[in-house]
């Protein structure tokens, strides 16, 4: 059965979308992809930013019907800005629900750091002392090296979360560029010690 998978980057302050063929067979020309602002001014009213919201599930699920989606998943992870945690909650709760009674997706979390490892072959880090290593950038170039269908981050993101949902699944063709770490310290080799006689 051909399967399409709906991958999805929600944020407040851009929501990126994709759609990839279970048959696809890594060509990204058949990979549709998508993205959505919130677009609300600092002062909006609760009962704004909520009717916003709905909106945007809405037009998720108007997009998962038209892509023919029939599997779901999004990028997991915790906004940096403490302040954002419980509105970001309340936009993932309303698109799951959207999901799941008018679709019947359920949609899976997909670790952002798991996907991101999957996809790299390692998890970029910084070198003790050295300067910080903005992981985001790092996939996010290693993508567009590959493609240049992804016009936004948010859209990176959501493929690269679904790439990572794809592999659970036998004969869907994914993305594993297996690097090499480039901030890794090679061990030092320890010496054999002599045994005593």
């Amino acid at each position: 059965m051909r399967e399409v998978y709906l991958g999805l980057d929600v944020s407040l302050t851009g929501l990126g979308m994709v759609a990839v063929p279970s048959d696809w067979a890594g060509d990204f020309s058949k990979v549709q992809r998508n993205s959505l602002g919130l677009e609300l001014p600092k002062n909006a009213t609760p009962r704004q930013q909520i009717e916003r919201m709905l909106a945007l599930a809405l037009d998720v699920r108007i997009w998962a019907v038209r892509v023919g989606a029939t599997i779901a998943c999004y990028e997991d992870s915790l906004p940096r800005d403490a302040f954002s945690v419980k509105p970001l909650a309340k936009l993932l709760g309303f698109i799951e629900k959207e999901l799941a009674q008018e679709c019947h997706l359920f949609a899976e979390p997909v670790n952002q750091s798991s996907a991101r490892k999957f996809f790299l072959g390692y998890l970029p880090t910084k070198r003790k002392g050295g300067p910080r290593v903005d992981r985001k950038k790092v996939v996010t170039s290693a993508l567009d090296a590959l493609t240049d269908v992804f016009q936004f981050h948010d859209e990176s993101d959501a493929f690269i979360a679904v790439n990572h949902r794809m592999a659970r699944d036998p004969g869907v063709h994914v993305i594993e560029l297996n690097a090499p770490n480039p901030n890794a310290v090679a061990k030092p080799v320890k010496k054999p010690r002599a045994r005593a006689a």
